[in-house]
């Protein structure tokens, strides 16, 4: 186990003139990243930062993000990690909940939190600001423990505020090797990576293990589906992240049939459901391209099971994979006794990449273990050959008439409709059931379809108690979503309620 910025280091010394990343019109190799990285740990020493400080980082994806987060682990610093699409009250009460003592702010971060009373001093996150902070001299030898903390990572907040899971050196170094082995990513890979680093995709799952293997990260500062593909073509980028949303976006796209894919061998998907309709579009845009889909949470590192392209074949249609490498998995009973095979429970996960805690949320902490196993929250089963299926957030089951309904299960039989572009399906009080199945939908551009035709689609592949009863219409862009595409369900009823 090493400190991540032993990543660059090993590096510049094996692969000095190699590219190790790309981002913004710019370009460092090894050499130039571990140089730079190094000055500015040096820098931040000279400024009073010491090990265990945790310093704040606020904007959207860059070159200098991931300077400055290196720099920050490298002299002992604890990087936070915030969102720089959270509201200004929100980013001042988690900096406060996670105790930073440093913030460096993009110019439009900055400006929006400049009205709350933040309680540390606020510096720019500019490529000039970073780029000074680069030009100091390289400093002796800073030890920085595995052990100690690295990255505080946010939780996606939909039930409250949200969470800082705090993972030291040692969790994203063991994520970092389950993803290596799950996936296969070796040195010669250019990942594209087209979401926020603030996320634990992003920034544990994709960043890092391309730096550790000696590949070239090629960051963008935000996804849309036409620099996404620009940059497959420009970059010759070899693999990338998107959730399905993003996919959908891609596959459409008229740019992504005039792009040259020739060198992009492996597309990962997560954070949703990928359908067999999904994995034929994109396999008859990339001929030959392995598909990996993977299930996590950012408390777990996040990555904790994988589908590989072999597996598809054998495992149930809406599988999410069998556990990593380093990872233990287990179904647990509403009695915390392990399910039997094919029966349904919550999944709990046990290994070296798991958080410690929650930061100054020890209750929170405590009602999340099980012994040492971590419980997700998540409703699953497992069946014979360990590959399991997702049902759906404990959350989001919907119990109708003493029975229940996983949204999932009929959000994916309503997927089939070839009208449907995207479908939730949300619980709401009735007096009668208890809970009614309802499903919200966004036709796709030009199609139509009466809510009697969709309930009778439900019905013809589903239980009775399982079809929704009703149907509500929304455009694409009324959906509330999170910054990975993710339809936030707790959002969209408070919305549709508010709308009664």
């Amino acid at each position: 186990m090493i400190p991540i910025g032993e990543y660059l280091s090993q590096n510049a010394r094996r692969l000095p003139e190699k590219e190790a990343l790309v981002s913004g019109g710019r370009r460092w190799t090894y050499a130039e990243l571990d140089r730079e990285t190094s000055a500015i740990a040096a820098t931040l020493v000279a400024q009073g930062v010491r090990p265990g400080d945790r310093i704040g980082i606020i904007g959207a994806a860059s070159g200098d993000w991931v300077r400055l987060a290196f720099g920050i682990t490298r002299c002992g610093g604890v990087i936070a990690a915030l969102n720089y699409r959270e509201t200004p009250d929100r980013v001042a009460r988690m900096m406060a909940d996670v105790g930073v003592t440093r913030l460096f702010a993009d110019p439009s971060s900055a400006k929006a939190l400049a009205a709350e009373q933040l309680e540390c001093p606020v510096s720019d996150l500019t490529r000039d600001a970073v780029d000074g902070m680069a030009q100091g001299d390289e400093p002796g030898d800073i030890a920085v423990s595995p052990d100690g903390g690295a990255v505080i990572l946010f939780t996606g907040g939909t039930t409250g505020l949200s969470k800082g899971v705090l993972l030291s050196h040692a969790n994203l170094f063991w994520n970092v090797i389950n993803q290596v082995q799950g996936t296969r990513m070796d040195e010669s890979d250019r990942t594209l990576i087209g979401t926020a680093l603030h996320h634990s995709a992003a920034f544990n799952t994709w960043l890092l293990p391309t730096l550790y293997l000696g590949g070239t990260a090629i960051v963008l500062p935000e996804f849309t589906p036409e620099g996404w593909i620009e940059a497959v073509g420009r970059d010759g980028v070899t693999n990338g992240f998107t959730p399905p949303t993003m996919i959908r976006q891609i596959l459409s796209h008229p740019l992504a049939a005039r792009t040259d894919w020739s060198q992009f061998r492996r597309w990962y998907s997560g954070a949703g459901g990928l359908s067999a309709e999904d994995r034929a579009a994109m396999e008859a845009l990339v001929p030959g391209v392995g598909i990996y889909y993977e299930y996590g949470l950012t408390e777990a590192g996040p990555i904790v099971t994988c589908l590989r392209p072999e597996d598809y074949e054998r495992a149930a249609p809406n599988s999410i994979g069998r556990a990593v490498r380093h990872c233990d998995i287990r179904i647990l009973r509403e009695d915390r006794g392990t399910a039997g095979t094919g029966e349904a429970g919550e999944i709990a996960v046990r290994g070296p990449m798991v958080m410690s805690g929650y930061v100054n949320r020890p209750e929170e902490t405590a009602k999340t273990f099980h012994d040492d196993w971590l419980l997700t929250g998540d409703l699953a089963t497992m069946d014979e050959n360990g590959f399991i299926t997702f049902l759906d957030r404990s959350k989001d089951m919907i119990k109708t008439g003493g029975l229940n309904v996983y949204s999932q299960e009929v959000e994916q039989v309503l997927a089939d409709h070839p009208a449907i572009r995207e479908v939730a399906v949300l619980g709401f009080n009735d007096d009668t059931w208890g809970e009614r199945v309802t499903a919200v939908v966004v036709l796709r551009d030009g199609a139509s379809a009466s809510e009697r035709e969709l309930i009778d689609f439900a019905r013809s592949r589903l239980g009775g108690y399982q079809t929704p009863k009703s149907v509500v219409f929304l455009p694409f862009d009324a959906l509330p979503r999170n910054y990975l595409g993710k339809i936030l369900k707790r959002d969209l009823r408070i919305q549709l309620e508010a709308e009664e």
